[in-house]
C-alpha cells in the first residue's frame, strides 16, 4: 500500500514538472523578458544591499568595507545628536502625508472624472496633457515654477494687472510658509495625470453589466460611481495607498533640494537633504548609509502597521 502511494506522489510530481516545462517553453519570450527584471532588481536593488556594512564601520573610500575598523552602532548614535533631525523629521512627515492624504484622493477622483468622458477625443487630448508634465525631470519642474513666480512673471504680472500696477511685487519661492503649497501643487501638477492610469485600468475590468443593470434600475451617474465604480476599484486603491504609505519618511529628494533655496532652506529641511549635507556632502558615508538603513526600517514598519489595520477595516492588504 505504501509503495502504491509513493509511487503516485511520484507520478504526480512527474506530471506537475512535465507541464511547468511546457508552460516555459510556451511562453519563454516572456520568462527572457521577465528575466532581464529580475538580473536588473537583483543588480541594482540587492547587491548595493552588502554596503548597509559600512553604517557599522568608520569607512575610509581608500580602504574599503573589508579595511575600515568596525564601530558598533556609533553612527546610529550620531544621527540622534544632529541638531536639524526633529525639524527634518517633522517636514518630511508634514510633506509626505499631505501628498498621501490629499494628493492621492485627487488622483482618484481625476481617474473618476476622465472615466465618465463620453468624447474619446477630448479624453485623449485631456490625458496626453496631464500625462506630459511626468517625463519632464524635476528640474525642469522647479525651473518652470521659479519662471513663473520670479518678479516679474506671469504670476506678478496676473496680480498687476488685477490688482492695479502698484501692488506689491512677490517671490513666493523666497517664503518659507508658502514651500509646503509648493510642493503640492507641483507635485499635483507633475503625477497627477500618470497616477490615474493604474485606476482607470481597474475601472476598464469592471463588468459592464453592472452598469447596464443599475441604468434599468433607474441610478443615474453618480449612483453608479459610488454603488459600482468605486467598490469595484476599491482593492487598487487600497494597495496603492498601503504601498504608498512606505514613502512618508521619504520627501521627494530632486523636488525639495530644487525648491530649496537660501531664503527657505534652513526651515524646509527633510531626511534626505540631511542625508545628502551631513552625509555625502561630508564624505561621511557611513552616516548616510546609517541614515538610509534606519529609514528603510522605519518605512517597512509603516507598511506593515498600514497593510494590518487595512485588512482589520476592509479585508484588504498586500499579504
Amino acid at each position: 500500500m505504501k509503495m502504491t502511494t509513493i509511487g503516485a506522489a511520484s507520478g504526480a510530481q512527474k506530471l506537475n514538472k512535465g507541464k511547468t516545462m511546457i508552460k516555459i517553453k510556451h511562453y519563454k519570450l516572456l520568462y527572457l523578458i521577465l528575466s532581464m527584471t529580475v538580473i536588473w532588481t537583483f543588480v541594482f536593488n540587492y547587491l548595493p544591499m552588502v554596503g548597509i556594512i559600512m553604517s557599522f564601520q568608520d569607512f575610509d573610500i581608500f580602504k574599503g568595507i573589508t579595511g575600515s575598523p568596525f564601530v558598533g552602532f556609533k553612527h546610529y548614535a550620531d544621527i540622534i545628536q544632529i541638531p536639524a533631525l526633529r525639524k527634518s523629521i517633522a517636514n518630511t512627515l508634514l510633506y509626505s502625508s499631505v501628498k498621501l492624504f490629499i494628493g492621492f484622493p485627487l488622483t482618484v477622483i481625476f481617474a473618476l472624472l476622465l472615466n465618465e468622458l463620453r468624447s474619446m477625443a477630448f479624453k485623449r487630448v485631456v490625458q496626453t496633457i496631464s500625462y506630459l508634465p511626468h517625463f519632464l525631470s524635476w528640474i525642469a519642474i522647479v525651473s518652470l515654477f521659479y519662471t513663473f513666480f520670479e518678479l516679474y512673471g506671469p504670476f506678478n504680472n496676473l496680480r498687476a494687472m488685477l490688482f492695479g500696477a502698484d501692488v506689491e511685487r512677490i517671490n513666493i519661492l523666497m517664503m518659507p510658509e508658502h514651500f509646503l503649497e509648493l510642493i503640492f501643487y507641483s507635485n499635483v501638477y507633475k503625477e497627477i495625470g500618470w497616477g490615474t492610469i493604474i485606476f482607470l485600468a481597474a475601472i476598464a475590468g469592471i463588468d459592464p453589466q453592472l452598469y447596464e443593470a443599475s441604468m434599468v434600475d433607474g441610478c443615474g451617474r453618480f449612483r453608479q460611481i459610488v454603488h459600482i465604480t468605486l467598490p469595484g476599484i476599491l482593492p487598487t486603491i487600497m494597495i496603492i495607498f498601503i504601498l504608498s504609505a512606505g514613502g512618508v519618511l521619504n520627501a521627494n529628494f530632486e523636488q525639495i533640494i530644487g525648491f530649496q533655496n537660501l531664503y527657505t532652506q534652513e526651515h524646509t529641511e527633510v531626511i534626505n537633504t540631511i542625508v545628502y549635507k551631513y552625509g555625502l556632502q561630508q564624505g561621511n558615508f557611513s552616516l548616510a548609509t546609517a541614515f538610509g538603513l534606519a529609514q528603510g526600517i522605519a518605512s517597512f514598519l509603516i507598511v506593515y502597521g498600514v497593510n494590518k489595520i487595512a485588512k482589520k477595516l476592509s479585508g484588504i492588504g498586500v499579504w
